[in-house]
């Protein structure tokens, strides 16, 4: 390549700062100058890409953000992106580190030790464990994108240095490419294929759209492979050719060149990068290395591992496909050194102002993130850590400088979710992570079908269930699919934290949640139910997560809950609040933004109050308007009174100012403004194609035409952020700020307009995938005015987000319907009293008529919300809900159709579920029986019917009444039978069997419940295994069969937990305990009924609690402790005293009776106990135990004939348990 010599002319100053010096190279892709960057001096590499691609706005946008990428990696084996853009001309270019060295395509032919390429390994990973890290995939990995600076072969292979990250990318988005392989570099975007065909991995060569760093490890195989052979695995074949072969055909074994005796070691970790199944190599780059290193060291003190080999002689073929391009010489290390007028070097840096706030200060927080770092990689004790602080202090940038750490020094594998105010899901975070963890972002869900269930394969866990509510979590089936959901809420919580545990089983896991404040309750539960399980099980997890405090403080109950997380603080939940920067630490952040004087400096920081991003924000400000001189590196103010006086008084005019300087700068008027309040309509985060097609459907052609241009403008001006790790292109505004500045100023038919394009925009983008963001387009109908359309996507929003189990969100998306609804029926009801209310009292069909509203579907939504309320144990508001239902349907249900029926009926029945939880027996029985009374003029509701008369059988089992309890269970077992409902069959043989078990019948109780078990098996329903292998296990423990006991316990235990029913674990552990204790291991038994009082303390049953207390006061008996004793049994009478539950009660009392008389108080217990045991004659060993004691306290006092009253009565209850020898022992006593 000939000295072209330096020449300056307008032609030869790219954007005004590069001069042209030397051409080093012409490729494919472009051209690659030598270049001095003016003002600073600095000599740099200067690619300009080919004049098409600067036509092509989409290949703009996407050089961009490959661009932006790669600036913001900093590693010694990484070539420095310093710059990039368009210039006047509108040619793309990139200004790069300048590098001198060889590349290592002519490394290898002049040949490399092992040594060296041990050397060579070590570094590049290194340097891709960097990348990596921060979410930036090379993806055309070869011997010509290395660069060996400063090499001296084979001495030293000097510094390595990857060179053009992202450009085979923005090369792939031509329509043709002038290199030797022209048609083989395609869009990933759209399923095709980017890179190199020789040096490309299985997955890239099918056109898999999410490639992973595993893609990129392949390919240090194949460079290693190389350096180690002379060629790359399967020669000189090229194009379509080759990638068949990647995809299809065996590694060829290693040949080293003569000379080379690599170790086996070493060619094992080669070939286990070469894989073609992704999960099968390396999982890191960072963990190759590790394996590597060992080799190294041997390597360095091994002198036949340094023998070079002798140089290749190449086809003249096989040199062509190498251009000047592609090798590009020369380098200087950044930051570039200058040498100033008196011989001193001084270092100048780039201001990083344009860039991303960099991360200085923090040191406390940071040493306390390792800490737990290190408690979970090496204890296996895992953390959820809540970050918090007001909006721009840094909380992102810290849980993002702890993902960079961990993955970098290859200590865990992260995965990012985050959430959206106004989003479809309140859970929406979270199912990111799922989708990370099984790679299947944007694929449909057949796809991630395969995906998961292929996954969960590999990772060894082959439970059909736990797939299908992944699955069903992340893609849920069409708003309109009728099957039955595979799991419920608690289940699914259950299922995440196993699927989490098996991935941090492989590798210790990081979990971060951004901007939880958006979040719903269902993510505040999901945290209280994994801080529990991380007190009990060691899942080597940390979950960080970010909350804004001022945007949390309008959630109160988000807020309510996640408060409630600092019970379990210290143990697996912290907590770490961000303040705003001052003093020292406030100083070097403005000297990392933008080196300045002092008094500047001190200026910058007052105005700002040391938020990072509103000092961001300033700079450029201040920038842009000209206010600040570079001398020597450091920024001075030309007039500081000036500056003083400039900056704008508040945050949102400082965004209104920065608006008018960008569009000034580009010369746009207007257009970055538009582009803007567009966005802000369709959300703090948006996809690209759907603020496109919304612009189409404006109208607006010149917004349309610039419309990839101003994105990519409003990137590096700061307004947006690109979102990493989406399967397409999506941004987010930089500040929720700004969107509401933007939202504010937009008036109100321009809105209304804008919101039914972003409806329609998003309807047609998303395609078959819209239900997803079925609560957005529902927002946007509304604020469109659009009323059946928005009642529509209500009605979607809610049943999507209960088929993938997020029903806080799906209760929204109802309250929300009905508030539509309610204003179009003229009722507000957080004002207007019920006497007003205009529909209490019948069903004005004509009302609903004028409104526009058709009745069935308003009382469908207020039932479906009910539903909602009462499974949150919302009971008030649930109650609510239901009795509007009854309230508007009025008393005449004579002649009701199916459409009013379905949800009166089932609103009697919810309000028949609350009475009856809340133990009011008489309410919910005589709300069961208005169900019954509905139906006899309505038979068609059959199921309807069975549950009803269930309920009422319910109530007479609670009541001791087991006559009726039978006859209503036996008449629900035959309705159900004659109309194959299976479900209804299996619970009324259920209730059946919890009769007979309390009556004493053992082995009829045991028939009933496996019957129902064989049902509730045919019918897959784990809740229904679950109770009923409860029950059986309670009667072998009333049987005195501990070991089959202790089994079934153990069986319903994994089933519930499973379920993530913590209720019926804590009902387990509970049976558990009560097995230890009656086989007298008291410790054990303390610790079982220590874990089900914290499990029922942590969800608030109270009369669980009750339960518990009574059986530990059980338990400090055994112990001889009586004090303690009557402490637990007084704890739990004062919790069930008021209520309806006699069974409970009488156990209380009796075995309180006995704490008391160990203690030498016989005041009044026996009558109390006498009425009890005639009333509640209750089958059950621990009531026999107390009344057989107790007989024993009146023997000692003389007062036999008191004794034999209560011998008897304990003696009815081992004979009805056919405790024979129980039985014996106290008929002797008695006869004695």
């Amino acid at each position: 390549m000939p000295n072209l010599g330096v020449v300056v002319s307008e032609a030869h100053i790219v954007a005004g700062r590069y001069v042209l010096n030397q051409l080093l190279g012409r490729g494919g892709v472009g051209e690659v100058w030598r270049a001095t960057q003016q003002p600073l001096g600095r000599v740099v590499a200067l690619k300009l890409l080919r004049e098409e691609y600067a036509g092509n706005p989409q290949i703009m946008r996407r050089f961009g953000r490959e661009a932006r990428a790669a600036s913001g990696l900093a590693h010694p084996n990484i070539a420095s992106v310093f710059d990039h853009g368009t210039d006047d001309l509108e040619r793309l270019y990139i200004a790069m580190e300048l590098i001198e060295g060889i590349s290592l395509t002519e490394a290898i032919e002049k040949g490399l030790s092992v040594r060296n390429t041990l050397e060579l390994a070590d570094q590049l990973l290194a340097g891709l464990a960097h990348a990596h890290a921060r979410g930036v995939i090379h993806r055309d990995l070869k011997p010509d994108n290395i660069v060996l600076a400063g090499a001296h072969l084979p001495e030293s292979i000097g510094i390595p240095k990857l060179v053009d990250f992202g450009i085979a990318t923005v090369a792939g988005l031509a329509s043709e490419d002038a290199d030797d392989e022209p048609t083989e570099r395609r869009d990933t975007m759209r399923g095709e294929v980017i890179g190199t065909p020789r040096y490309m991995s299985p997955e890239q060569a099918m056109g898999e759209r999410n490639l992973s760093p595993r893609s990129d490890l392949y390919n240090v195989g194949l460079i290693l492979y190389e350096t180690l052979t002379g060629y790359p695995p399967y020669g000189d074949e090229r194009g379509l050719a080759v990638m068949s072969r990647h995809v299809h055909d065996a590694i060829p074994p290693i040949l080293a060149r003569p000379g080379l005796e690599p170790p086996d070691q070493m060619i094992e970790a080669i070939m286990r990068a070469l894989a073609k199944n992704p999960l099968e190599r390396w999982s890191s780059a960072a963990e190759m290395r590790k394996a590597l290193r060992p080799i190294l060291d041997e390597a360095r003190e091994n002198t036949e591992l340094n023998i070079t080999p002798e140089p290749l002689v190449k086809p003249a073929a096989r040199s062509q496909i190498l251009t000047p391009m592609d090798n590009p010489a020369k380098i200087r290390q950044s930051p570039y050194q200058l040498e100033d007028e008196d011989g001193e070097v001084e270092v100048i840096e780039i201001p990083n102002a344009l860039g991303r706030t960099p991360f200085v200060g923090r040191i406390s927080e940071r040493n306390r993130m390792n800490d737990l770092v290190a408690r979970v990689c090496d204890d296996g004790r895992g953390s959820i850590v809540l970050i918090s602080g007001e909006a721009g202090v840094g909380k992102t940038r810290l849980s993002s400088w702890l993902k960079e750490v961990v993955e970098e020094n290859g200590l865990m594998r992260s995965n990012v979710g985050t959430f959206t105010r106004g989003g479809s899901s309140s859970l929406r975070g979270v199912q990111d992570v799922m989708e990370s963890m099984f790679r299947t972002r944007g694929l449909p869900r057949a796809q991630v079908v395969q995906r998961v269930e292929q996954r969960l394969k590999q990772w060894g866990h082959n439970s059909e269930e736990d797939a299908a509510a992944v699955i069903d979590f992340i893609r849920p089936t069409a708003h309109d699919d009728t099957r039955p959901s595979s799991v419920s809420t608690s289940a699914l919580f259950a299922t995440l934290t196993r699927i989490i545990e098996i991935g941090a089983i492989r590798k210790p896991r990081l979990i971060i949640l951004d901007d939880i404040h958006w979040a719903g309750r269902e993510l505040a539960d999901f945290f209280d139910y994994l801080a529990v399980e991380l007190r009990h099980r060691r899942i080597p997890v940390l979950v960080v997560a970010t909350i804004r405090t001022e945007d949390l403080a309008e959630r109160p109950e988000l807020e309510s809950k996640l408060s409630s997380l600092s019970r379990y603080l210290g143990e697996t939940v912290e907590k770490i609040e961000l303040e705003r920067f001052s003093g020292h630490t406030g100083r070097m952040l403005v000297d990392a933004l933008m080196p300045m004087e002092d008094e500047l400096a001190d200026v910058v920081l007052e105005r700002s109050s040391g938020n990072p991003l509103h000092l961001s924000f300033l700079i450029r400000y201040l920038r842009d308007e000209n206010l600040l001189e570079n001398e020597g590196g450091r920024y001075f103010a030309r007039d500081l009174e000036q500056v003083r006086g400039a900056v704008p008084p508040s945050l949102a005019d400082l965004f209104r100012v920065r608006i008018e300087q960008a569009e000034a700068h580009y010369k746009v008027e207007g257009r970055l403004q538009r582009h803007l309040e567009f966005a802000a309509v369709i959300g703090l985060r948006f996809q690209y194609e759907v603020l496109r097609r919304m612009i189409e459907l404006s109208g607006d052609q010149d917004l349309l035409r610039h419309c990839d241009h101003d994105l990519d403008r409003l990137v590096v001006e700061g307004f947006f952020t690109e979102i990493e790790g989406r399967g397409d292109d999506w941004y987010s505004f930089s500040h929720g700020l700004l969107r509401d500045h933007l939202l504010r100023g937009i008036g109100p038919l321009v809105s209304r307009g804008l919101h039914r394009q972003a409806a329609e925009a998003m309807t047609e983008v998303f395609g078959a995938g819209a239900d997803t963001f079925a609560m957005e387009i529902a927002r946007h109908w509304n604020a469109a005015r659009d009323t059946p359309k928005a009642l529509e996507w209500y009605r979607r929003a809610a049943e999507t987000a209960q088929r993938s189990f997020v029903l806080a969100q799906a209760a929204t998306a109802w309250e929300e319907a009905l508030e539509i609804m309610d204003g179009k029926l003229g009722h507000d009801r957080s004002n207007q009293p019920e006497s007003k209310d205009p529909l209490l009292t019948h069903l004005d069909r004509e009302a609903f008529l004028k409104a526009g509203i058709k009745a069935e579907d308003y009382l469908h939504a207020l039932w479906r919300l009910g539903d909602l309320l009462e499974g949150f144990g919302d009971f008030f508001k649930a109650e609510a809900a239901y009795r509007r239902v009854v309230r508007i349907v009025g008393k005449d249900s004579s002649k009701l159709k199916p459409e009013i029926l379905t949800p009166l009926g089932n609103s009697w029945l919810g309000l028949g579920h609350i009475a009856w939880q809340r133990g009011d027996f008489e309410a919910a029985d005589w709300a069961f029986r208005k169900v019954a009374e509905l139906l006899r003029s309505n038979p068609t509701e059959k199921k309807l019917e069975v549950a009803a008369t269930l309920g009422i059988a319910r109530v007479a089992w609670h009541r001791a009444d087991y006559e009726v309890a039978t006859k209503l269970a036996n008449e629900s077992l035959k309705i159900a039978r004659e109309n194959k409902n299976e479900e209804g069959q299996a619970e009324a043989l259920w209730i059946l069997g919890e009769v007979q078990r309390m009556l004493g019948s053992g082995e009829e109780a045991r028939q009933q419940f496996v019957s129902s078990l064989d049902i509730y098996r045919s019918i897959n329903s784990p809740l229904g295994i679950a109770r009923n292998l409860l029950s059986l296990a309670q009667v072998a423990r009333y049987s005195k069969d501990f070991d089959e006991a202790r089994k079934l316990y153990s069986r319903a235990l994994s089933h519930y937990e499973r379920l993530g029913d913590r209720r019926g674990a804590g009902m387990c552990h509970n049976g558990l305990g009560d097995v230890e204790r009656l086989e007298k291991r008291f410790e054990e038994a303390d610790r079982a009924y220590g874990r089900a009082l914290e499990i029922y303390e942590g969800i608030g049953a109270e009369y669980d609690v009750a339960i518990v207390l009574a059986n530990l006061g059980l338990n400090a008996l055994e112990l001889e402790d009586a004090s303690a004793a009557q402490t637990y049994l007084e704890g739990a009478l004062n919790i069930v005293s008021g209520g309806d539950y006699p069974y409970l009660l009488a156990g209380i009392e009796y075995n309180l009776a006995v704490a008391r008389a160990r203690q030498g108080d016989r005041s009044g217990w026996h009558e109390r106990v006498m009425s009890l045991a005639t009333s509640l004659p209750i089958a059950d060993i621990d009531y026999a135990r107390p009344l057989e004691e107790l007989a024993g306290h009146h023997v000692a006092a003389g007062e036999r004939e008191a004794a034999v009253e209560l011998w008897s009565k304990s003696l009815e209850i081992y004979e009805e348990l056919g405790l024979i020898e129980d039985a014996e022992r106290v008929r002797n006593l008695i006869q004695d």
